[in-house]
């Protein structure tokens, strides 16, 4: 083998030697890339994620069995806040006393809510037809009843009457102490 053929066949190798490098470190450079552009999305992703979650919508766990059996001590519950129209009947997140609560709302503004002897609600007089289990007194509790409810004011009571801390504890409350109305809930345990 002459000079020329030597020069010639190793060349061809180093060549190919040095072309691998430079394709090797190419493909670094987009994975590399990639993992950055990968990385980016998710803090986008996470960062709208974190605005969805405080300016529409709220979630806080349950603390308690005041509104049993719909949501349960150690459930999480997930609440709109941009709704500002309040039916009765809807259950609500509510900051009273420090401490985030839920209730159902059974009276509105201008309505007069009192409770019989026989346990049951009654608003502007009327018995109030429910699907709850337990009785509504108002005995040991502290709010004067009956009351009628001002303006911008609700009336919340929890499911579990008997249990419940709710507004025959610390009257009405008003509409910017409720946080969102609950739209979903995820269980801690099994149902």
């Amino acid at each position: 083998m002459d000079k020329r053929e030597y020069a010639d066949a190793h060349g061809e190798k180093i060549g190919a030697d040095v072309k691998n490098v430079i394709t090797g470190r190419r493909e670094r450079i987009t994975v590399k890339r990639s993992i950055g552009a990968l990385c980016w999305k998710i803090l986008a992703i996470l960062a709208i994620l974190w605005a969805l979650f405080s300016a529409a919508f709220g979630i806080g766990a349950v603390s308690g069995e005041g509104m049993y059996p719909r949501l349960r001590d150690g459930d999480l519950a997930v609440y709109y806040r941009l709704e500002r129209e309040r039916n009765v009947g809807d259950v609500v997140a509510y900051r009273t006393d420090g401490q985030l609560r839920y209730g159902r709302i059974v009276a509105m503004s201008g309505d007069t809510v009192d409770m019989d002897e026989d346990g049951q609600l009654l608003v502007n007089g009327s018995v109030q037809q429910e699907e709850i289990f337990f009785p509504t007194r108002k005995e040991g509790r502290a709010a004067a009843l009956p009351v009628t409810l001002g303006e911008g004011e609700v009336f919340v009571l929890g499911d579990n009457r008997e249990y419940a801390k709710d507004s025959r504890d610390f009257g009405p409350i008003s509409n910017a102490q409720i946080k969102g109305k609950v739209i979903s809930l995820l269980r801690s345990r099994g149902i």
